[in-house]
Parts: structure tokens; sequence; C-alpha cells
């Protein structure tokens, strides 16, 4: 079987147009099972020897250092594929490399159980593994998406398509955790997911590598090498990929916040085991709205301009976010649950807002590639395309920050400190898993500190995202130059080959 075969015409393959997209859906469970639920893990299964919070700060600070370290190395992996010639093709070694090593450091993560410093010195090291894996293979898949086709048209589709499928498996890893967490202890739940996530993983992974194609690229071999001077010389020099940088990494800071938050909202909200499962039914309109809204985001570009997209999305989920504050902190003072389709119905437009918003993030950074060619003459996709990643991770380390800083403050960690305790002595002694969730969840309605922990939480998860996704679209809006115009006028320049450092938008 040949997996080094390629295409030559701008028009993508069938086969490869269906089949990158659907790949994703692996990785994505991967790193949604990561991403939101290892903190959360950790938090609510780890002993106390050694100082419970002592231990909690540790991980905080190792995940923001690893984090930010992990974005400075984005470009970095960047410019060594940008560098690689192999037989494979220029991005799949990487992606296969990354997807191999990246499924036994995720096992690992949630099945060795450790005691006390021990266990934070071990979690540090294979983190920090999971990190390097995982920037392997995603420098290297999404480098592949703007390589396939400069077509507009065909580019957008198949970023939707990326995004559906992205979706799906955020939605596979984000649903099933909340719903099992009701009815299984945590340490056998998050032992046994990570192993199928692992599986599924390699195999999505593989079906990419064997069964698409890569474009042929006519100039591989006049291409010059690049240096790692070569490498912030390019992201320096794009002014307009600053633009949507810092953009997209306020985005991801705010979506996350709702995300990391969520399941302990849940839980403090609406107790442990109706809280698991009003979690998963938002997860649910969570994977529904991001869907919908992003297979309806082809016909709202062939209606609307940029500009009013990103207003519109903009406008739908800050009005969702204030509202939702708002059904959750009344009955928070009242010391009542919140009405949960009153939330669920906020929470679609949230997500629809959300998910158009993203999209079109993603075409505007992606066409920062053909400004990098106009003014420059070179393409440089993977160092250009490393700067999606690196805002995820800088938004990552910043949103451990705001979450350990938010939980601390409101009294979260005094409260799942105890679940802690009953998760490890029901896993020892053989609980049943109804016994573990029953005592976790008269834990967690009887504590003194779940009101005060509750609003902090609301605090966190909706008025923060509100403020940063604010200035995002401030900031885009005064700043991002690249309209529907200017984009087809570089296009245009570049067939022709009027490449200059005098071009400026």
């Amino acid at each position: 079987m040949k997996i080094n075969t390629t295409f030559s015409s701008d028009k993508v393959p069938t086969r490869t147009k269906w089949l990158y997209p659907l790949s994703g859906i692996g990785r994505d469970m991967a790193y949604t099972l990561v991403s939101l639920f290892l903190m959360t893990f950790i938090q609510y299964t780890m002993d106390d020897i050694g100082g419970y919070d002592n231990k909690m700060l540790a991980f905080t600070i190792f995940l923001v250092l690893y984090r930010v370290w992990d974005g400075i190395n984005d470009p970095m992996m960047g410019t060594i594929i940008e560098n690689s010639r192999f037989k494979m093709g220029k991005y799949k070694p990487w992606i296969l490399i990354g997807a191999l090593f990246n499924s036994i450091f995720l096992v690992l993560l949630f099945s060795v159980r450790l005691s006390g410093w021990w266990y934070v010195a071990f979690i540090g090291v294979v983190y920090f593994l999971w990190e390097i894996s995982f920037t392997m293979n995603d420098i290297a898949y999404w480098s592949l998406l703007p390589s396939l086709t400069s077509e507009s048209k065909q580019r957008g589709q198949i970023t939707t398509l990326v995004s559906v499928f992205a979706a799906i498996g955020a939605f596979i890893s984000g649903g099933l955790i909340p719903f099992l967490s009701g009815r299984f202890g945590l340490i056998d739940l998050y032992r046994f997911f990570s192993i199928i996530v692992a599986v599924t993983f390699l195999i999505c992974q593989l079906v990419l590598v064997f069964f698409t194609q890569e474009r042929e690229r006519p100039q591989i071999v006049e291409e010059e090498k690049q240096t790692l001077g070569d490498m912030f010389k390019v992201i320096w020099h794009n002014k307009q990929l600053w633009v949507m940088m810092i953009a997209v990494t306020l985005y991801y800071l705010g979506s996350a916040l709702l995300n990391a938050f969520g399941l302990n909202y849940f839980y403090f909200a609406y107790g442990f085991k109706t809280g698991a499962d009003n979690m998963t039914l938002f997860t649910i309109v969570y994977a529904l709205s991001s869907v919908l809204s992003q297979m309806c985001f082809p016909f709202l570009q062939k209606k609307m301009r940029q500009n009013t997209i990103l207003a519109m999305s903009f406008y739908i989920m800050t009005i969702g976010y204030a509202l939702f504050f708002v059904m959750g902190l009344i009955p928070a003072l009242n010391g009542t649950a919140p009405n949960l389709l009153a939330m669920l119905i906020l929470g679609f437009f949230i997500f629809a807002g959300q998910g158009i918003f993203y999209m079109e993030l993603l075409i505007m950074m992606t066409n920062t590639i053909e400004y990098n060619e106009w003014t420059t003459g070179k393409r440089n996709e993977s160092i250009i395309f490393a700067a999606r990643p690196f805002a995820a991770k800088v938004s990552s380390s910043l949103q451990t920050l705001l979450v350990y800083v938010v939980l601390l403050v409101g009294g979260v960690y005094s409260v799942t400190q105890q679940i802690s305790g009953i998760q490890i002595e029901g896993a020892r002694e053989n609980w049943t898993p109804e016994a573990i969730v029953n005592a976790s969840s008269n834990l967690i309605t009887s504590s003194p500190n779940r009101q005060m922990g509750t609003i902090a939480i609301l605090f966190g998860m909706a008025i923060i995202p509100i403020v940063l996704y604010g200035i995002a679209y401030l900031y885009m809006k005064r700043r991002y130059r690249i309209n529907e115009e200017n984009y087809q006028r570089m296009v245009a320049d570049i067939n022709q080959g009027k490449f200059s450092k005098e071009n400026k938008l």
C-alpha cells in the first residue's frame, strides 16, 4: 500500500476531503480528555498525603509552565516540519509518530496511581511527554489543512468539516465522562476510558496516514531550509498573523473557562449525581449547537460578509453568557438549583455563537498564509499554522491559573479533598459504584462551602469570558485587514508572481 501518494490539482480528492477531517475525531477525544478532565480527575481522586492544597498548587504551576513552554515549542516544531523531506510526505511521519507515543502517555496519565509527592513527580514527567508528542501530531495535522488547496470555497468546506468532526470527538469525551462519573467510581472510570480513547486516536491517525493524499509540491527541491531565526522572522513580520494570534488566544481562553469550570459547576449547583447527568445534557446541547452552527457556516459565508458574521456571533454568545450568569446566580443566592431547561437553552445560543465565531477565526488565520506569500514569496504553512496551537497553549496556561484561583477562593478544594478521600477508599475497599457515588453526593450537598463555591465558579465561567470575547472582537475589528476584496487581490497577485515586501494592507 502506498502512503506517499500525492495529487497535483487544486481540487482535493473526495476521499482525502472526508477522511482528513474524519480522522480528527480521535484527536479531539484525546485532547478533550486531557485538557478538560485531567485536572478534574486529579482534583477528585488525589490523596492528601503531603498536603492536598500544596499539591494542587504544584500541579497548577507545572501545567502553566509546561503549556507556556509547549506554546514556544509549537513554532519550533513547525520549523522542523517545514524542513522535513520524507517519502511518506511532509506531514504524515510526524502525524504518525506523535499519535503512537501520545496514545501511550495518555493511558499512563490516568492509570498509574502513586502516593504523595511521587504522584506529582510522575504526572509532571508524563504530562510533559504527552504535550511534546501531541505537538508533533497537532502541528503536522493542522499544517496539512492549508496545503491541500488555496481555493477559498474548498478550504472553507474542509475547514468546516474539520471543525464538525472535531466537535464530535470533543463531545464523545466531554459527554460520556460526566455521564459515567455519576454512575461509577472515578478512578476505574478514567483508567478504562483513557484506554478506549487512546486506541481510537491511534486508529484515526492510521487511517489518515494510509488512506489520504498530500498535495504535490513541485518546488520542494528548490525550497531553502528554514532556520530557527527564519521562524521568528516569519512570525514577527506577518502583522496580520499577530492580530489573529492575540484574538484566537483570547477566544480560546474564554471558551476554555466555560468548559474547565463546567463539571465543577454542575456538581455544586445540582449535586454530584444529578449534576453529572445535567452536565451530560449540557454537553449534548454543546455538540448539537456547535455542529449545527458550523454546518450553517458555508451558507452564512454566501449571504454575509466576514465582519457581519463576526459581529452577529459575538452578540449572540455575549447575550447568552450574561443571561446564563443571571439565571445561575439568583438560585445560588436562594440556595436552590437553577432551572435546567433555561440553562440548556442559553447554552445552545452560547455554543452556537462560539461555533460560528470560531469558524470565522480559523478562516481568517488561514488567510494569513496567503498574506505571508504575498509579502515574502513564501507560504511557510507549518510555521504560520503553528500560531493556532501556540495560542491554544498560552490560553490553556492562563486558564489553568484562573481556574486554580477561582476554586481556591471559592472554597471548592476543601470539598473536593473530602470527595477524593471517598473515591480512594471506595476503590481500595471495593465499594459498589452506587455507594461511592452516593457518599460523594451526600458530602457535596451538605457542605457549607457549596453556595460560595457555586457563585465563584459561575463568575469564572460566565463573566470573565464576556470580557475576553469583547476585547478579541474589538481588536480584530480595528486591526485585521484581510477582507474579501483584499484576499482575492492577494491570490490574484500570487498567481501572477507578484510578491513584494512592499505589499501591505
